[in-house]
């Protein structure tokens, strides 16, 4: 009975959490050295390519760019703003002239002004502002971080779907070889007329099926390789392959979780993050409710400026009145808040429910992050005895058949009995491959929590 390993990892994925992986550094914007065609790629080079080139990692990188803009906004609205402006119009019957009084003239006039503004005080609006902004900016790379982990993640998995049937094949092209030469020997033996010739018909009915199964192994394996490709954004699967790790027993042993469930969850609660985007958006939360209570205080301006005018009814030239007419002013304005319709006291309010919301939020994400950790625990524990037992079972079989092939090649066993022990030899090496990739799987979430990098 053949598990594809897609099944297996897609199961574990959706019972396992939202998953995330690497972190990385969001600026890191230059695409590493892509492996040169034909050239096999790794687990670390797929992954680093996938984040680069992967639409919501680019999408969640706008995002953080359109924070810093926000933040900047805040930070220069500390400066003072400076504007022109330049008008003119025609009159007719009754107007306004330099000397401020009104004739019967049809007359044209001109005005130019330049005004500064600077804000003194608005109750720490501003700081609280840039300081919010800080922390909006911050979540929003943790939020990056997390979604180049989900990539990383799923990448992963799809790397082991690829190594489960390339084992696959192994063990198909294996299984093709010993019906091969249980052919041979059945041919040998009926010419020798210790067996019927019926049982070289079985023989061959056996090795056809086992170059089916070869097939649809090979075929499982393209479609492996071509889920990798698409995950990675490859504008073609052809020539695409993969590294083969070493992967024996003593590398199964290091992947052992070393580290107690309750070790991973104290570095996993400071480092992961999705949890220290929500503790940022506690903070930006708390902040803005520093920015609702500034409107409770008074404001206080600086505004100063120039400007003057020209009338085609003054007989001065030009100049002369623009040098006249002009006048430079300079004043502080203060506004002090007296009753807005408690429009400012419920926007507290709710800027503190807000944060008492969000208080929630990093509680329900702390506790989900415990449930999840505990159970990837116990169940990379449960996949290695799995695996131990698979390999204990595999090792049985082997056995089995190499008996029973003693027993056919002699004459003394039937093709049914041959083929029974072939297929439950094949059987068993199906499982062990299976549990195998299950527990690297399991141990690598774990390391994934434990902050530790994703290979091989």
């Amino acid at each position: 009975m053949k598990i594809r390993i897609a099944a297996t990892c897609a199961a574990l994925w959706l019972a396992a959490v939202p998953l995330h992986a690497q972190q990385t550094d969001p600026s890191a914007g230059t695409p590493s050295a892509t492996p040169a065609a034909e050239v096999p790629w790794t687990l670390a080079s797929c992954i680093e390519y996938a984040q680069q080139n992967n639409t919501e990692v680019q999408q969640r990188a706008l995002q953080v760019e359109s924070s810093s803009i926000e933040l900047s906004t805040a930070r220069y609205s500390r400066l003072p703003d400076l504007n022109a402006s330049v008008g003119g119009d025609a009159s007719f019957g009754r107007a306004l002239t330099s000397d401020n009084t009104y004739q019967s003239n049809n007359q044209t006039s001109g005005s130019l002004s330049v005004s500064a503004s600077m804000p003194l005080f608005q109750g720490m609006r501003i700081n609280h502002q840039i300081a919010a902004g800080k922390l909006n900016l911050a979540a929003a790379m943790q939020d990056l971080e997390r979604i180049r982990e989900d990539v990383a993640i799923n990448v992963m998995t799809l790397y082991l779907q690829v190594l489960y049937a390339k084992e696959m094949v192994g063990i198909s092209e294996r299984q093709v070889e010993l019906s091969t030469l249980q052919v041979a020997n059945s041919r040998a033996l009926a010419s020798e007329g210790k067996q019927p010739e019926s049982v070289i018909y079985e023989s061959e009915a056996l090795l056809a099926n086992d170059r089916m199964s070869l097939t649809q192994a090979r075929n499982d394996l393209q479609l492996a390789l071509l889920d990798l490709s698409q995950a990675l954004n490859r504008q073609s699967a052809a020539g695409f392959d993969i590294v083969v790790p070493t992967l024996d027993s003593l590398a199964l042993e290091s992947f052992r979780p070393s580290a107690s469930a309750d070790a991973i969850y104290d570095y996993a609660a400071g480092n992961r993050p999705h949890i220290k985007a929500e503790q940022l958006r506690l903070q930006s939360s708390e902040r803005n409710v520093d920015i609702a209570r500034s409107a409770l205080y008074p404001s206080l301006s600086l505004a100063g400026g120039y400007g003057t005018g020209v009338y085609s009814a003054d007989e001065t030239k030009f100049w002369a009145q623009m040098r006249h007419n002009s006048r430079e002013y300079v004043g502080l304005s203060l506004g002090i808040p007296i009753f807005n319709r408690r429009a400012s006291r419920n926007n507290i309010r709710s800027a503190q429910l807000a944060v008492r919301n969000q208080q929630l939020v990093l509680t329900a994400a702390e506790q989900a992050l415990r449930k999840e950790i505990e159970q990837a625990w116990y169940n990379a524990d449960a996949a290695y005895a799995k695996y131990c037992a698979a390999d204990t079972a595999l090792a049985s079989s082997e056995v089995a058949f190499r008996y029973e092939q003693e027993k056919a090649a002699a004459g003394r066993s039937t093709v049914y009995d041959f083929s029974n022990a072939k297929t439950a030899m094949e059987k068993a090496q199906a499982e062990a491959a299976q549990a195998k990739y299950e527990f690297i799987f399991r141990s690598k979430i774990l390391d994934y929590y434990h902050g530790k990098p994703l290979t091989l």
